[in-house]
């Protein structure tokens, strides 16, 4: 499964996202004006809010927001370390680890099941995501999700007409991807 995160350019008032998964948009994101933390609804393409990406005002420092499913469900984005993060829910702990070059391990337990890779050349405040990862295996919303919170905390350069990105060059990951790993469908 391919998932694409673009951010729309000349976003200085309001963030605004187009989700496509497998080449069709499936999603669209937008962040939520007059909130005091920053708040960024999901909806589907009819309108409706499928997934609200809440940053908790106890913890203003790190990735820590929690995604809510309505009123009722939500799982928490936990920062395990400066470099690791996680997401606890009924199969287990998906977690995600930063890589050298912009990219991102997605783990299900101690297993890869997908790769983020962020673009390095950011025009007019535009983010891009790539997703790669195991149909099926984990609900691709969750994934959506973590990177908006991510994008939100860590990437949100407004205002600049190009800017490079060129993530972590000197870190030493905490869980390495594997090199080899592929997309199996």
């Amino acid at each position: 499964m391919r998932i694409e995160i673009k951010q729309r350019k000349f976003n200085f008032f309001q963030d605004k996202y187009e989700v496509r998964v497998n080449d069709e948009q499936k999603y669209q994101a937008k962040s939520k004006l007059l909130t005091f933390y920053p708040k960024i609804a999901i909806y589907n393409l009819e309108n409706k809010e499928l997934l609200s990406v809440d940053k908790k005002s106890e913890n203003i420092v790190g990735l820590h927001y929690t995604l809510r499913f309505g009123a009722n469900a939500s799982v928490d984005i936990n920062t395990d370390s400066l470099i690791a993060f996680s997401i606890r829910n009924s199969k287990g702990t998906i977690h995600f680890y930063e890589q050298k070059n912009n990219l991102i391990g997605i783990f299900l337990n101690e297993n890869q099941i997908g790769l983020i890779d962020k673009n390095r050349k950011v025009s007019f405040g535009a983010d891009e995501y790539s997703i790669k990862m195991k149909k099926g295996i984990v609900d691709e919303i969750l994934i959506v999700g973590f990177v908006l919170a991510y994008d939100c905390q860590y990437n949100n350069v407004k205002g600049a007409f190009v800017n490079y990105d060129w993530g972590n060059v000197a870190i030493n990951p905490v869980k390495e991807i594997d090199p080899n790993w592929t997309v199996i469908e």
